[in-house]
């Protein structure tokens, strides 16, 4: 049984990784830059080049189908629509969304030539929930990736695979650092304070850690999660 986790150089990835290894006979870590982490095959691709996402999957099928996927790619900007950085636009849609089409294009391909049981995730946010000022394009983008993952489980389920959303809340992050810096910076507060409130949406009243996400994603690729599919599952807090 094989697993490849995409976006594995970020934070999410990174957990995903670590908490597949010792569950799969081998794991396979990329990234657009090639990752650094022990126990597993770690390679390159650009998520944003169909090229690369074909010659990636066909690399692995060669030595045996994938069986469990997680989509942790994913960049993110702030600002009011009016002020949207077109260029920051065309990476965030590239990268948080079409790139999961490429890959389920490919996976969905190689799966019609090699039957096997397959489970998927992708990672979507809170904000893939409900719209929020100043974050209209990742919002946009988180919610187009539940859309896609809805179709796409109602594709693989006749093929035997599956295909489930994790929408995490506010994870200790270094993306979630920066994000907070920049907010801070447009509303005239302390980084702390910003980061503070992050903290504060939810009654937990403290971030998510990515541990807390890889479980769940583990969860959902595993046997034990066999019945669920085109769902999108939670981790975050309960409201204040």
């Amino acid at each position: 049984m094989s697993a490849l986790v995409v976006g594995a150089g970020g934070t999410i990835g990174l957990a995903c990784v670590e908490a597949l290894k010792g569950r799969f006979e081998s794991v396979v870590a990329a990234d657009i830059v090639i990752p650094k982490i022990s126990g597993v095959s770690c390679m390159e691709v650009d998520v944003t080049n169909l090229d690369s996402v074909q010659s990636l999957v066909s690399t692995i099928e060669q030595k045996g189908p994938i069986e469990a996927f997680v989509y942790a790619a994913g960049v993110n900007f702030t600002g009011p629509i009016d002020a949207t950085d077109w260029e920051q636009y065309d990476k965030l849609m590239r990268v948080n969304l079409q790139g999961a089409f490429y890959f389920g294009a490919a996976i969905e391909s190689a799966m019609r030539k090699t039957r096997r049981s397959f489970a998927s995730v992708f990672i979507s946010s809170t904000a893939g929930l409900k719209g929020e000022a100043g974050g209209s394009v990742y919002v946009a983008t988180k919610f187009g990736l539940r859309g896609f993952v809805e179709s796409f489980a109602s594709e693989l389920a006749p093929l035997g695979g599956r295909a489930n959303t994790v929408c995490p809340g506010n994870v200790d992050s270094p993306m979630l650092s920066q994000l907070a810096k920049k907010v801070a910076e447009r509303q005239g507060k302390e980084h702390s304070q910003v980061l503070a409130e992050f903290a504060a949406s939810s009654a937990f009243n403290r971030l998510i850690s990515p541990a807390e996400v890889a479980e769940v994603c583990a969860w959902l690729v595993s046997d034990s999660s066999s019945g669920v599919s085109g769902q999108t599952v939670v981790v975050d807090g309960p409201t204040p």
